[in-house]
């Protein structure tokens, strides 16, 4: 382990001393403050609202805004506890929903695909429920910084994950699900034209990965939702859906929109329900369209 990678768990661990409760408390007040000073982002946050609750007026807006800021600073001041305290006192933390779903799916035999997103305290869940379930696999784009990769991974395989880079993931994908495993991807960030499809998220087209729908339509694994949302007793509830429908007419290039189209829209439900606890700072819109395809066969 390098000097720095020590140094930084070290710090984080310390971090993770004083009680939950106050470092939620402070992770709000710096919220409260880094809404007055980074314009940027706030613009960002603001704007992505605006647009997408367009029925919403501009006090909602701006109250939803100051909040997603203060649910992603406690997220932040929560990670200390994934480095210090055991994965099983992460998971006494957190309720899991639906198991009935993950097991129907299993039973299947093909392996499980979790649909995810930036939703609630992802990293929690992902180490809460991959103790629970004995492992699964996540994919994920390594960090710019290699110590702070090394970091991040550490707490995401403490409690028998494996993390897959999402550059090198669909190979170890298909291993994961021909042994029956269960693995999870994020499909709410934005990605460049040639790795997507333009589907339409919160009323914009957003360019979005279709490696999922690639999967699940070579596969036939089964693909369920997956999110968890912070509750009012400081835990986490974590949920999974029930199974979502394939589409696979054997026209190739719609069912690939098709199936995008209906995962994003099943995360846009999620999102809905509980939007301040999304991750409204990415771009998700950054990508533009250039021409209408495959929707022009329409």
């Amino acid at each position: 382990m390098s000097a720095i990678l020590q140094a930084l768990k070290a710090g984080v661990w310390a971090m993770g001393l004083p009680p939950l409760a106050w470092r939620r408390a402070l992770g709000r007040g710096l919220a409260h403050l880094v809404t007055r000073l980074d314009q940027r982002h706030w613009a960002i946050v603001t704007d992505n609202l605006r647009q997408s609750f367009p029925e919403k007026d501009a006090a909602w807006v701006e109250q939803t805004a100051r909040a997603c800021f203060a649910h992603l600073a406690q997220v932040v001041m929560e990670l200390p506890d994934l480095v210090r305290l055991r994965p099983e006192a992460v998971l006494e933390r957190t309720r899991h929903h639906g198991l009935d779903h993950l097991e129907a799916a299993r039973a299947q035999g093909k392996g499980v695909l979790m649909l995810t997103g930036h939703i609630g305290n992802w990293e929690w869940a992902a180490q809460a429920t991959g103790l629970m379930m004995g492992g699964a696999t996540l994919v994920a784009r390594p960090l710019d910084w290699p110590p702070g990769e090394e970091l991040v991974k550490f707490w995401r395989t403490r409690s028998g994950n494996q993390v897959v880079p999402k550059a090198r993931s669909a190979r170890e994908l298909l291993r994961v699900l021909k042994r029956n495993g269960v693995a999870a991807a994020l499909l709410d960030q934005n990605v460049d034209w040639y790795d997507g499809e333009w589907v339409d998220f919160f009323g914009r087209p957003a360019c979005t990965n279709k490696g999922l729908a690639l999967l699940a339509m070579s596969t036939g694994a089964p693909v369920l939702t997956y999110h968890n949302f912070r509750a009012a007793d400081g835990h986490f509830d974590v949920y999974f859906g029930s199974e979502l429908p394939l589409v696979k007419t054997g026209d190739k290039l719609q069912d690939v929109w098709d199936n995008t189209q209906n995962y994003t829209k099943a995360l846009e439900e999620i999102i809905r329900q509980r939007p301040e606890q999304w991750f409204w700072m990415h771009q998700r819109w950054k990508t533009k369209p250039f021409h209408a395809w495959p929707r022009e066969r329409r």
